[in-house]
């Protein structure tokens, strides 16, 4: 059996009805924690990637637009991808010029 200065932590799980409870540390730290690493990047490119990245999103929003107007399109109507793809693809655009 280990002794008291073996064990580095304990630690009890307790959950509520929907798994929403926290762990109880009975013994030791309950684990270190990381510290955070700074970001490597250059402070004049701080603007240039926010902007980047909110580019990247936006045509993330109007790709899964495109999708979710092409699966509707398609089980509303034979053929119905085709018949609706200047609609769709415009109103997917339009998700990408919103400012």
């Amino acid at each position: 059996m280990a002794s008291k200065e073996d064990v580095q932590s304990a630690t009890v799980l307790r959950s509520d009805d929907s798994f929403g409870g926290a762990p109880d540390v009975l013994v030791g730290s309950g684990g270190r924690r990381k510290k955070k690493k700074k970001k490597k990047q250059a402070a004049a490119l701080k603007p240039w990637e926010k902007a980047v990245f909110k580019q990247a999103k936006r045509f993330d929003e109007a790709s899964k637009e495109y999708r979710d107007r092409h699966e509707k399109s398609n089980k509303k109507k034979k053929n119905g991808w085709i018949k609706d793809l200047n609609k769709n693809y415009s109103k997917a655009m339009s998700k990408l010029m919103k400012f």
